[in-house]
């Protein structure tokens, strides 16, 4: 019986079948590492996502807004604001009465002012005939009660309303003043400076230092 003698294979060393194979090294070399890199990435990711997570709270945390503290500065505010608004109002209130009670106080004094220069306005003529009274019974001569009595109740009348602020313009032997004086006549006297009151036809007067009637007078014209 014959042995069969097996022949040994021989591996095939050729030159293609080492760069197959090389080629395979490689590729799985690369494989690899793109699932390094992309593991790599992942975590990276992840670390950033959970990085973005915790910085979230944060950051809403920082923006919320309490409702009620809000609500609250709010009404604040606006209270402050109604509070200093009516103080304005009360202050030109306050302002605006204070002109009315002058203004009314000044128009009172100016009516009162007014109706008293009427009154005493209407006085003058009487004033003008109690004096042509006294002066004629002086002129006729005459003596005792009549005479006395008039002069008692002209010299009672010009004491109160000198009093209230009547004056007589002293006219006579001044200065012409066209403020206090009407010149009616012209008169010559070269003893007498010019521009004179020679005579007084009629006196005037003043109340309160407001003339009510200039005098009527004869002026000196060299």
């Amino acid at each position: 019986m014959e042995e069969t003698k097996q022949t040994p294979q021989t591996e095939d060393k050729t030159p293609q079948s080492e760069a197959a194979k090389k080629a395979q090294v490689d590729e799985g070399n690369a494989e690899e590492r793109e699932t390094h890199i992309e593991a790599e990435k992942a975590g990276v990711n992840k670390a950033e996502g959970e990085a973005s997570q915790d910085a979230a709270p944060a950051e809403d945390e920082s923006k919320t807004i309490d409702p009620a503290k809000a609500i609250k500065e709010m009404a604040e505010k606006k209270a402050e604001e109604a509070v200093k608004g009516i103080k304005d109002q009360m202050m030109r209130l306050q302002a605006d009465f204070e002109n009315y009670k002058k203004r009314t106080v000044r128009e009172k004094t100016d009516i009162a002012a007014f109706t008293m220069e009427n009154f005493m306005t209407k006085l003058l003529p009487i004033i003008d005939n109690l004096e042509r009274s006294e002066a004629a019974a002086e002129a006729a001569g005459e003596a005792g009660s009549y005479r006395d009595g008039v002069k008692m109740v002209f010299d009672q009348l010009m004491g109160v309303l000198d009093a209230e602020g009547l004056k007589a313009i002293d006219a006579e032997g001044k200065p012409f003043d066209p403020n206090f004086h009407h010149g009616v006549a012209v008169g010559n006297d070269p003893e007498v400076p010019d521009q004179t009151v020679l005579e007084v036809f009629q006196k005037g007067y003043t109340y309160k230092d407001k003339v009510i009637r200039p005098a009527m007078v004869k002026v000196n014209q060299l």
